[in-house]
């Protein structure tokens, strides 16, 4: 398996850090200027990235830190829906969703009663 540079340099970082003695987790928890290179090269490379990604959203527990924090950043969370807002199959999910919920359910009929007399009253 050929690696690419950013995981080439990754597992040189690891492997020095390795063999400075001690577990890996361990040093890349305890170690500031280890884990920045690390998250550098992961960060940097879009392969890895995407690695890293689908590791982080495969567990209930760091999907939930994850999504935690895409939503608490404005310019993510403004990607996302931006980006499901051009999908028609994103959309009626989302409404899907929504309407599950009674309250919510309330909430879109709403909404769409208001589109419906704007767009009448535009007419």
């Amino acid at each position: 398996m050929r690696l690419d540079r950013a995981a080439f340099a990754v597992a040189l970082i690891v492997a020095a850090a390795a063999g400075c003695g001690g577990d890996v987790g361990t040093m890349i928890r305890g170690n500031a200027d280890i884990r920045d290179k690390v998250f550098g090269v992961i960060g940097g490379s879009g392969d890895l990235s995407g690695r890293m990604a689908d590791r982080l959203l495969g567990a209930d527990s760091s999907r939930a830190i994850v999504v935690g924090r895409l939503l608490a950043n404005d310019a993510a969370l403004h990607a996302v829906l931006a980006r499901v807002a051009k999908d028609p199959g994103l959309v009626d999910d989302v409404i899907g969703l929504a309407v599950a919920d009674s309250g919510m359910k309330n909430h879109v009929m709403t909404l769409f009663k208001g589109m419906e007399m704007g767009q009448a009253s535009a007419r």
